[in-house]
């Protein structure tokens, strides 16, 4: 399946990346009364400005000719996009220390395209019509149609079942909006591992647009990969926030399967570092306060590659056993750390998510 990418590695001459494009198009399913310059740019590249507007937009808005537009004009940038993009490689290039290929226009163009789709609420919503008209114009679009791969986005996991099970297509990419892992209930991570188990029963394989540990885990029901949010986040609303900017400085926490602010990060490991130490080559045994900000984010790709390594193919039953001797083994280190009661009860809070995850693997098996 696709995977996310850094802008620059299309471009790259020493790193080979097979990428797609998330059109983010969900951004245009809601008034936008104070837009960003993603916004309007994205609405100048595809054609129709006037999708930026102050009130909420209705399905029917959205006339057969307006997505010939949108889906013919999203296939063109696809095809063309390093000539687009090439202005920013250099910049992203150095952050990375990646070299550039001679010619940009040499850069690789995206191995697969994700039509525009709309966010749906129900199996009979109208936003769901559209989206499959969207994604045939975006498909009648593109030389090689095989190469579109459609964008299934809902607000509930029934919803997520339905549309997969009623399409022919044997790949997908999944968003659930606003499915926390860390936080929604343990019945909610079941259905929707139970959905992923019931796509791969109907032999489709799919992808998730966002993901954490859960979904690595999930992968033993069939689910074949995910987005691992790494400097964006691990699930995300559809309804776009009215700002946003860099995402913060934080620590993965290899025993907890998530993320802590680096000083929170750092009482845990002087009071044992049995509760958030890591061996990888960022850490190198310093304390998480100390790394600097790539650092951080290069740790956490260290962390979810050992994740999906030893977590991905152990199957339900396992994972749920390994997950509880974990969470019991940490909650007996805090207990034994000596730390403040304020600070260790602040850190039991953080650990909650890991019986929660405990019981939703139990009812999946």
């Amino acid at each position: 399946p696709p995977v996310s990418f850094v802008l620059s590695l299309s471009a790259s001459s020493s790193t080979a990346l097979d990428y797609a494009i998330d059109p983010r198009f969900p951004l245009f399913q809601q008034a936008l009364r104070r837009p960003k310059k993603s916004h309007e740019a994205l609405a100048s590249l595809l054609g129709v400005p006037e999708l930026i507007r102050s009130s909420d937009p209705r399905p029917e808005d959205f006339t057969s000719e307006l997505l010939r537009t949108i889906g013919g004009r999203w296939a063109e940038f696809n095809g063309g996009y390093p000539n687009v993009a090439s202005g920013k490689f250099a910049k992203y290039a150095r952050r990375l220390g990646e070299p550039l290929l001679p010619r940009v226009e040499d850069a690789r163009l995206p191995v697969r395209i994700l039509p525009p789709y709309f966010v749906s609420h129900a199996p009979d919503d109208a936003w769901w019509a559209i989206s499959q008209e969207l994604f045939r114009e975006t498909a009648d679009a593109v030389a090689n149609r095989t190469q579109c791969v459609r964008v299934i986005a809902t607000s509930n996991v029934g919803t997520l079942e339905r549309h997969a099970l009623s399409v022919p297509d044997d790949h997908l990419v999944l968003w659930v909006s606003g499915l926390d892992e860390l936080t929604v209930p343990a019945s909610q991570l079941a259905a929707y591992g139970h959905a992923l188990r019931s796509i791969a029963d109907d032999g489709k394989d799919s992808f998730a647009l966002y993901g954490g540990f859960f979904s690595v885990v999930l992968q033993n029901v069939g689910l074949g990969g995910s987005s691992h949010g790494i400097g964006y986040g691990e699930n995300r609303q559809w309804i776009e926030l009215p700002e946003s900017g860099p995402p913060p400085a934080r620590y993965y926490v290899p025993q907890l399967h998530r993320y802590l602010q680096p000083d929170e990060a750092t009482r845990l490991l002087i009071a044992d570092r049995r509760l958030a130490e890591c061996d990888c080559p960022e850490c190198n045994g310093d304390p998480p306060n100390t790394l600097e900000y790539h650092e951080l984010m290069k740790h956490s790709v260290y962390c979810r590659a050992r994740e999906i390594s030893e977590w991905s193919d152990i199957g339900l039953g396992p994972a749920a056993q390994r997950l509880r001797a974990e969470a019991d083994q940490w909650h007996g280190l805090l207990t034994a750390s000596g730390l403040p009661y304020v600070v260790a009860s602040a850190a039991r809070a953080r650990a909650a998510h890991l019986n929660t995850w405990i019981d939703a693997l139990s009812r999946i098996n």
